[in-house]
């Protein structure tokens, strides 16, 4: 009976062979657990202070993605020392690429998700918005995956060139078919990320104005003022100037009045000052000017710029109608009556008017006599 040894061949391998792979994985084994155990606490509660959410996404991308990628390679390290089959090689290979591209591509997709969280979370996104989130990432994980798999098929030395073509063709026919649906779709991406409006504020485009209830992958939907809902496309919504008024962080107000052209100068000094403080009285106002800016044709016209802190409408006309009411109650304490179209006809007395007809009558007789000359002659 043969004696067993270290030198003792099994499977065209030694003993001593298969000890020194089992004694590699276990110290990779034994290294990665004394990591986990003492430094990865450390670096997790360092990570932590700046970032909880990065510190949880760090953890199980190290223990669910880096930990299997190790053993992997060890595995692959092991395996290489040891004497097998081309087809035993051939297939753990195989084994070990595929598990390792999965790794990798997983690790991928979980930065990913997390960086588009975090910018999702920070621009306050409502609910429905969120739909595009898992849209997205929808289509971001189909496209690393089809990436993945091709990586892997071309490792196999399987001929990739005509699936690649037969996908870009079927591509470019798909995208001729839906090219008014996909250019909506990429449209209602620019919206989302660019950001031009969000459901609740008040738009004007063109000739349509009223606020936004809907963004939908191809149409957006608009509350108008009277009531019926406008849908446009979101194509025309892109191509188109907006108008925002929810995102007015004031409003500057450019209003005038008149004064009759019989107002004394004192008092006509004293409007300028009077809109100023009724102004200034009033709260979220900040008043700019007010000037007596021409001699209008019915009127001493006044022109007065101020802000309203706030782009709220119907705060703005609150506003104005306190100032018009004001400015009646201190007009009429002060004797000053508002302008409106008038027309003054002057009449000249009686007797002027009798010179004047009798010159003119005269002077009719002395053509009339000097024409009737000139036809004798």
């Amino acid at each position: 009976m043969q004696e067993i040894g270290l030198g003792t061949m099994l499977l065209n391998n030694s003993i001593e062979n298969y000890l020194l792979a089992l004694l590699f994985l276990s110290a990779v084994y034994f290294i990665i657990r004394i990591f986990d155990k003492v430094l990865l606490g450390k670096m997790d509660l360092f990570v932590e202070k700046f970032s909880h959410s990065f510190s949880v996404l760090l953890k199980k991308i190290i223990k669910k993605r880096i930990y299997p990628l190790l053993y992997l390679l060890a595995l692959f390290l092991a395996f290489n020392e040891l004497k097998t089959s081309s087809q035993i090689d051939n297939f753990i290979n195989l084994i070990l690429m595929i598990l390792s591209v999965i790794f990798i591509v997983l690790s991928v997709l979980d930065i990913i998700t997390y960086s588009l969280k975090k910018y999702w979370s920070k621009k306050h996104r409502s609910e429905e918005q969120q739909k595009v989130l898992s849209i997205t990432l929808f289509i971001i994980k189909t496209v690393v995956w089809i990436i993945a798999f091709l990586f892997i098929l071309d490792n196999l030395n399987i001929q990739i060139t005509g699936l690649i073509t037969g996908l870009g063709i079927g591509g470019i026919a798909i995208a001729f078919a839906a090219q008014n649906v996909l250019t909506d779709l990429f449209n209602y991406f620019t919206i989302f990320f660019d950001k031009p409006f969000d459901i609740g504020d008040f738009i004007i485009i063109g000739d349509y104005k009223g606020t936004i209830e809907h963004i939908g992958v191809k149409t957006t939907r608009i509350r108008s003022l009277s009531g019926e809902q406008l849908i446009i496309s979101n194509t025309d919504l892109v191509n188109s100037r907006i108008n925002n008024y929810k995102r007015m962080r004031q409003r500057r107000i450019n209003f005038s009045f008149g004064v009759t052209y019989d107002t004394p100068l004192e008092k006509l000094k004293k409007v300028t000052g009077i809109v100023e403080d009724i102004i200034k009285s009033i709260d979220k106002t900040e008043f700019d000017r007010a000037h007596f800016a021409e001699y209008a044709d019915s009127s001493l016209l006044f022109q007065v710029v101020y802000y309203v802190t706030d782009s709220d409408y119907k705060l703005y006309m609150d506003i104005q109608q306190q100032i018009n009411f004001k400015l009646k109650e201190n007009f009429e304490e002060l004797g000053v009556s508002f302008a409106f179209p008038t027309q003054t006809i002057h009449f000249a007395s009686s007797e002027l008017i009798n010179k004047k007809s009798e010159k003119v009558v005269g002077i009719n007789k002395e053509d009339q006599n000097n024409f009737n000359k000139d036809k004798i002659n």
